[in-house]
């Protein structure tokens, strides 16, 4: 069911964190900021408003690291486990998808395509950088 809330933990369960409702957004990220963070090619993300995500243990154990004054990688300082990315000031979440229990993750897009360190052929749509909703330029690179 689509309304109730889904929880998701970091890896050593310390921090939980609540989404309701469905993400506005999911898909992939190739951007130099998310593979530094996470030391991977890509990152798979699922974006809700603020107000649709909680924490709800572990608040204290939950640290920041800015990226710029509209990006905040929060993650568990127990465990280095990725939790989520504050985005737009805080106006969006990003909780990493792949934590999050009994989520269905449906990706829409690839953002930051021009920065990406491996190739796609998946039909997406592939962005040079970022939607212009999400302040891109808009531009499609074909796969």
């Amino acid at each position: 069911m689509e309304g109730t809330p889904k929880r998701a933990t970091c890896f050593c369960g310390a921090v939980e964190v609540e989404v309701s409702g469905p993400a506005v957004s999911q898909g992939y990220c190739h951007c130099g900021s998310c593979r530094a963070f996470t030391a991977q090619p890509f990152i798979a993300y699922a974006i809700w408003p603020a107000p649709n995500v909680s924490v709800t243990r572990g608040d204290a154990s939950l640290a920041a690291a800015p990226r710029n004054d509209m990006t905040t990688h929060r993650f568990c300082k127990d465990c280095g486990g990725h939790v989520m990315n504050e985005l737009n000031g805080g106006a969006v979440v990003d909780v990493y998808p792949m934590i999050i229990e009994g989520h269905r993750f449906e990706p829409q897009a690839h953002m930051c395509y021009a920065e990406r360190v491996i190739d796609f052929r998946d039909g997406l749509p592939k962005y040079r950088d970022m939607t212009e909703r999400s302040g891109g330029s808009g531009q499609l690179i074909p796969e």
